[in-house]
């Protein structure tokens, strides 16, 4: 069961939830690496206690929380330090770079958000997603999980903010990690995206096990 909301006011949903409806804990969930060449998708998923979402509303937590894309490399790592700290709970999964070749970016998008589902425990919590999703045609979806899709989610809705932030910052840091075995196509430096620096060391070196092969195809 799925609903699109577009009108919310800023980091004001979650607290609408707990007084207007008495809804078990929302949960925001937001996903990092959609465009690269290389390297895995990175879901995440966030739960802020009641106490913590008013402390946020209030702006005596987490100041700067918002969009990971619109945040520094510094003060994305200082927010995910502190979201560690004040989220209830914090959900994270990888796709591989081969699941997507194989499935496709949609399809693999909504498989890792069933495994965080599954993962999280949460079975009656209200899952409230980045984007503008609908993911019925997907077989059992319908009587899965209870979920709401946000346009622009990860700049309106703090635990998606959060979730966006916990999702870049592990995937930042797995890339830098992996750079160190394949060191020639310095993927510390661009995370695997699409820059010219990438595509040329491509050109020379081919693709390694980590590229994405659908993704590269349509490069060249």
């Amino acid at each position: 069961m799925q609903k699109r909301l577009q009108h919310k006011q800023s980091f004001f949903f979650e607290q609408e939830e707990y007084q207007n409806i008495h809804l078990h804990p929302v949960c925001g969930i937001d996903e990092a690496g959609r465009g690269p060449l290389a390297g895995p998708l990175s879901i995440a998923l966030v739960q802020f206690s009641k106490e913590a979402l008013n402390l946020i509303f209030e702006r005596k937590i987490l100041v700067d929380l918002n969009d990971s894309k619109k945040l520094s490399e510094k003060k994305r790592d200082s927010l995910f330090h502190e979201i560690s700290l004040n989220a209830e709970k914090i959900v994270h999964q990888f796709i591989s770079n081969n699941f997507i070749d194989k499935h496709g970016m949609s399809y693999s998008i909504f498989y890792g958000i069933q495994k965080l589902y599954k993962k999280s425990g949460l079975r009656n919590s209200l899952f409230l997603i980045d984007g503008n999703y609908k993911f019925t045609k997907y077989e059992g979806v319908e009587n899965s999980f209870r979920y709401h899709s946000f346009i622009k989610g990860d700049s309106r809705i703090a635990s998606i903010a959060a979730a966006s932030i916990i999702a870049k910052v592990k995937r930042d840091r797995f890339m830098n990690s992996i750079s160190k075995k394949y060191p020639e196509y310095e993927f510390e430096k661009h995370k695997g995206y699409g820059t010219s620096t990438h595509l040329q060391k491509i050109q020379e070196f081919g693709y390694s096990k980590i590229h994405r092969k659908s993704f590269i195809i349509k490069k060249f």
